[in-house]
């Protein structure tokens, strides 16, 4: 099978001007930085990817009942790959209210180390990152930096195309001033 015989669908999460989470970050006193974390994003602390194009195999997680534990990454083959975590909170709560930021989609501090040393490109969550919100959060995504390793938070993921994706292609342009740069991400996937 050939990337043309895929099927293509694009799972980024964009906000309109009406939008909520919109609305909260052009209120911020740093809004430009803000709204770079708004929507699908990937999160450049420390650097950004080399590229601006990749094309990524995945490796997916089912976390909708429970984050992954470290007998659970340390079998995956994940060098080269997008892991690409589906919590189920995007699903099941919608972006950005209390219920979407209140789920906890916090991997434990030895499962990410087990992670990275596997070398994965990107980390895809459907939720707000990997840490919990703050501090966490940014030291989470510096640690990936280092590592070569980039998050992607806020994709639309859904149980039904779980199955079927077999590779993501990944945009985003790394000239935006925030730390949070917008991003692209389409999901391909057998017919």
């Amino acid at each position: 099978m050939t990337r043309t015989d895929l099927h293509s669908k694009n799972i980024s999460l964009e906000i309109n001007e009406d939008h909520p989470a919109y609305q909260w970050a052009k209120a911020q006193a740093d809004s430009v930085n803000a709204m770079g974390h708004i929507g699908t994003h990937i999160d450049c602390y420390t650097k950004v990817p080399l590229e601006t194009n990749y094309k990524t195999d995945v490796q997916i997680l089912d976390c909708s009942q429970a984050m992954p534990t470290l007998e659970q990454v340390e079998v995956l083959e994940l060098q080269g790959k997008s892991l690409v975590l589906y919590t189920g909170n995007f699903e099941q709560n919608g972006y950005g209210n209390p219920n979407y930021g209140g789920k906890s989609t916090v991997l434990d501090s030895d499962v990410l180390d087990a992670i990275l040393k596997q070398e994965p490109q990107f980390i895809v969550i459907d939720s707000y990152g990997i840490g919990a919100h703050g501090d966490e959060h940014i030291s989470f995504d510096k640690r990936c930096e280092s590592h070569d390793c980039f998050v992607i938070e806020n994709v639309c993921l859904t149980q039904a195309i779980l199955s079927s994706i077999v590779s993501l292609d990944i945009r985003f342009d790394p000239t935006s001033a925030s730390t949070g740069k917008r991003c692209d991400v389409i999901a391909l996937s057998q017919a």
